[in-house]
């Protein structure tokens, strides 16, 4: 696969991010980006566990909050284009040990290891188009639940 090639690679939607009771020893909660596949009739979800602080830089972000000084996203995004490039797509890759990893691809085709939580606040704060690999998607994808 090139590094500008997206066959087998599927179009998701960031939609939001989730907090769950965690029923783990310190039973505290658990964050979630959720992203959904973005073609018509393609009812599949992913869900991706994260840290607080992204979780909760991806909500604000997504919410449109302005911050009086650049946070973390907003400045890796302004560090990227001063030095002449742009996010072109986030991807979601893989699953192996029970980690999800990511791919931030720059203009030029240039493919940055990352993890999701940071390449999914990348691309909320440029405006990149997000993808996961067609067989991550359909090995841990949930359907959604229906609106209302």
């Amino acid at each position: 696969m090139t590094s500008a090639d997206t066959t087998g690679l599927v179009p998701v939607t960031i939609t939001g991010v989730e907090v769950k009771p965690d029923d783990g020893p310190g039973r505290g909660e658990r964050f979630f980006i959720l992203l959904e596949a973005a073609a018509d009739g393609d009812s599949r979800r992913l869900r991706i566990g994260v840290g607080d602080a992204e979780a909760t830089a991806l909500a604000l972000g997504t919410q449109g909050h302005v911050f009086p000084r650049p946070m973390t996203y907003q400045f890796m995004a302004s560090l990227v284009a001063a030095a002449g490039s742009a996010v072109r797509s986030v991807r979601i890759t893989r699953l192996a040990d029970g980690i999800f990893y990511a791919q931030v691809m720059l203009r030029g085709g240039t493919l940055v290891d990352a993890r999701p939580s940071d390449a999914i606040n990348l691309a909320a704060a440029t405006g990149a188009p997000v993808f996961v690999a067609a067989d991550l998607l359909e090995a841990r994808a949930e359907p959604r639940e229906p609106a209302g």
